[in-house]
């Protein structure tokens, strides 16, 4: 691995981390697609899961009192249904079609958030949404999206909403990394995004722990979506084209 794409792993992951930090998601998001293009898509995967669980573990450790355990253990559950396929589908899809549909999926939730589309209010809406979560997790890496919508059906407040998506992320990508383990795919490059990824997060995380109170949310939503559309057509055109 050259020193341009260590570098390049540590930018993208920092600034991964300084959203996740002000918003309560979007690490796996911004991260799996530039990783997709650095690294592959099965190892950009492998990858956010190995830096993204001690970060969202951290997370949750010091927001645990505005953690909504209900709706935190409900999504969690339902989500281990769905990690099994979204397993299957990492480890028989090849690269192209992974990549693909990483770029897509991207741009679908992308989307979704944009225009604001809401899901009804209730524990079978907060079920499919972990069902979802868990399928994408260890598919494509960006299980964020089901469970933000699920909790935004629910009204959530941002501290609740923060909190309880990084305990909901750390149960996910705790089990995530155990499948990805049990099948031999924390290989070597894992473990190098790791290395020079897990200090980029950490000091992403700070810094926008310093500069939330200060950022517009509706401003920094807006340019986060923009870059989350660049970077899903990127992945989708580089599966195409590349």
């Amino acid at each position: 691995m050259t020193a341009p794409v260590v570098v390049a792993i540590a930018l993208i992951l920092g600034f991964a981390a300084v959203t996740q930090s002000i918003t309560g998601f979007g690490f796996a998001l911004l991260g799996v697609p530039g990783l997709a293009l650095l690294l592959g898509p099965k190892v950009a995967v492998v990858a956010m899961s190995s830096v993204g669980v001690p970060l969202v573990i951290w997370n949750a450790t010091r927001w645990r009192q505005d953690i909504l355990w209900r709706e935190a253990v409900t999504t969690s559950v339902a989500a281990l249904v769905g990690m099994p396929i979204g397993l299957s589908v990492l480890t028989h899809a090849n690269d192209q079609v992974l990549t693909a549909t990483i770029g897509v999926t991207i741009l679908v939730m992308t989307a979704w958030l944009w225009r604001g589309l809401t899901l009804p209010n209730g524990r079978q809406t907060e079920l499919a949404a972990g069902f979802v979560s868990g399928t994408l997790a260890t598919s494509v890496g960006t299980n964020g999206p089901p469970v933000v919508i699920a909790f935004q059906a629910v009204g959530l407040e941002p501290r609740p909403f923060r909190a309880t998506l990084q305990a909901c992320f750390a149960f996910q990508g705790s089990i995530a990394l155990a499948l990805f383990w049990s099948r031999g795919l924390v290989v070597h490059d894992v473990g190098i995004a790791f290395l020079f990824g897990a200090p980029a997060a950490v000091i992403g995380a700070l810094i926008g722990d310093r500069i939330a109170p200060r950022v517009h949310a509706g401003s920094f939503r807006d340019a986060v979506l923009i870059l989350l559309a660049l970077s899903g057509a990127l992945a989708l055109g580089d599966a195409v084209f590349g």
